[in-house]
C-alpha cells in the first residue's frame, strides 16, 4: 500500500508524549505488519533521523521530499486543540509529491500536497477549514473512499444533515464510499447506491486520542483498498483497531489486539452530570475544560458547580475528585442509590475516594481523556 501523509513531531503534557508520527508516519506504522513493504511518501527535514530509521526498521519504504524545518503539534492533553509550530500560515509550501499505485491512502498536508493516481484510493482531508476536493489537484482513482469526521463532512458539503451531506460528496467527488467518524458513537458508512450502515465504537481500558483518526483511515484503507473487504467490514475492523490503539498507544498493533472487544451499544449521546469543585483556578479550569470537551464530543452536560442548577435525569455522572466537597459527595451517593453509572477522575487527590464510591456502578481513572470517554460511553448506552 502507498501512503501520502505528514511526518510531524507530537508533544503532549498530560500524559507525557514525545514522538514523531503525524498522519503519514502513524498510518505507515499501523499497517506495517498487515501490509509488509508499504511505502510512505512524505516530507522531512532530515532524511537520516532516528524517526525515519525507526519506520524503515518496521519494513516501511520511505520516499522523502525535503522541507526546511520540522513541524510540531503540541497538546496540553490528548483532547485539547494543538498548538502548531511553525504556524500553518507561515509554513512554506513544498513541491507536490506524485503517488501512483493500486491502493493509495492520501492525507492532507500542511507543507505540501500529493497528486494520486490509484486503482482504489482513500482520502482523509484532515481539516474542516475549506477542505480540498480529492480531484482538485489532478488526483484520480478508479474507486474513491473519503474518510472524515462530522464537522469535516458538513463543511465539505455545506449541509448539516449527515445523509444529505454524504450524498452530496458522493455525487460531487465521484466517491464510492463516505465513512463518517463520530467519536464515541462509532462511524457511519454511506455507499453509492444508497446503502447506509452504522459501525459501533469499541471500548478500551484507557483512551489515548492523539492519532486515532490516522489509525482508522490506515486500517480502513488496507482492508478496503488493498484487500477488497466490503466497506462496512473494513470500517468495523478500523473501529476495533482504534480501540486497541487507544488502550496501548503502541504501533503496530499486537496480533491478538482485536480479540474479545466490547462495543458501545448506542448511537445517541446521552446526558452527563459533571460534578466537581471550582474553588481553585486549577479546579475551575479542569471542570470548564471537561464540559467543553464533552460538548465537543456531542454529549449534553449539566454541571451544578457552573450552572447553579441541580443534576436532573443524567444518564451518567462524571466526578472530578480534586477538592470535592460534601455537596459533590452527596450527589454521587444519590446517583449510586438509583444505579446511575459514575466515573471518577482521581489524580492523586487528598480525599480518599475508595471509601466514598464503594462498588456500585463506579469506574475510577487517573487519566482526563479516559474519564471523559468512559462517561460519554456510559451516558450513550443509557440514552
Amino acid at each position: 500500500m502507498h501512503i501520502a501523509g505528514g511526518l510531524y513531531r507530537e508533544l503532549c503534557h498530560m500524559p507525557a508524549w514525545d514522538a514523531v508520527f503525524g498522519s503519514g508516519g502513524r498510518a505507515a506504522a499501523a499497517v506495517a505488519k498487515l501490509s509488509p513493504g508499504s511505502t510512505l511518501h512524505t516530507y522531512a527535514e532530515d532524511f537520516e533521523s532516528p524517526d525515519v530509521t525507526s519506520l524503515e526498521e518496521l519494513g516501511i519504504e520511505m520516499r522523502l521530499s525535503p522541507r526546511p524545518t520540522a513541524v510540531v503539534f503540541a497538546y496540553f492533553h490528548p483532547l485539547s486543540r494543538p498548538h502548531v509550530q511553525p504556524p500553518p500560515d507561515e509554513i512554506v509550501r513544498q513541491p507536490i509529491i506524485h503517488v501512483s499505485g493500486n491502493a493509495v491512502l492520501r492525507f492532507g498536508f500542511l507543507e505540501g500536497d500529493a497528486v494520486v493516481d490509484a486503482r482504489r484510493a482513500v482520502y482523509d482531508p484532515q481539516t474542516w477549514r475549506d477542505p480540498v476536493q480529492f480531484g482538485a489537484n489532478g488526483s484520480v482513482a478508479g474507486e474513491l473512499a473519503i474518510v472524515l469526521n462530522e464537522l469535516e463532512l458538513r463543511s465539505a458539503a455545506g449541509l448539516d444533515d449527515l445523509s444529505s451531506a454524504a450524498s452530496c460528496l458522493i455525487e460531487r467527488q465521484g466517491a464510492a464510499v463516505i465513512v463518517v467518524k463520530r467519536g464515541t458513537r462509532g462511524a457511519i458508512v454511506f455507499e453509492r447506491g444508497g446503502r447506509v450502515a452504522q459501525v459501533p465504537a469499541y471500548r478500551s481500558s484507557r483512551v489515548f486520542k492523539i492519532g486515532t483518526g490516522d489509525v482508522f483511515s490506515a486500517i480502513f484503507a488496507h482492508h478496503w483498498a488493498e484487500t477488497g473487504l466490503p466497506a462496512v467490514e473494513a470500517a468495523d475492523v478500523a473501529s476495533r483497531s482504534v480501540a486497541a490503539y487507544c488502550g496501548s498507544a503502541r504501533l503496530p498493533l499486537a496480533n491478538d489486539a482485536l480479540r474479545d472487544q466490547e462495543s458501545v451499544n448506542s448511537t445517541s449521546p446521552g446526558t452527563v452530570a459533571l460534578v466537581g469543585s471550582v474553588v481553585t483556578i486549577g479546579q475551575r479550569y479542569t471542570i470548564e475544560e471537561a464540559r467543553f470537551v464533552l460538548r465537543e464530543l456531542g454529549v449534553e452536560v449539566t454541571c451544578p458547580a457552573l450552572d447553579g442548577r441541580p443534576c436532573m435525569d443524567a444518564a451518567a455522572v462524571l466526578v472530578l475528585a480534586d477538592g470535592l466537597g460534601d455537596d459533590g459527595v452527596e450527589q454521587m451517593r444519590r446517583a449510586q442509590s438509583v444505579g446511575t453509572p459514575i466515573v471518577v477522575l482521581r489524580e492523586g487527590c487528598a480525599r480518599e475516594m475508595d471509601t466514598l464510591v464503594g462498588e456500585t456502578a463506579v469506574k475510577v481513572t487517573d487519566d482526563f481523556a479516559s474519564a471523559l470517554y468512559f462517561a460519554a460511553w456510559a451516558a450513550a448506552e443509557r440514552a
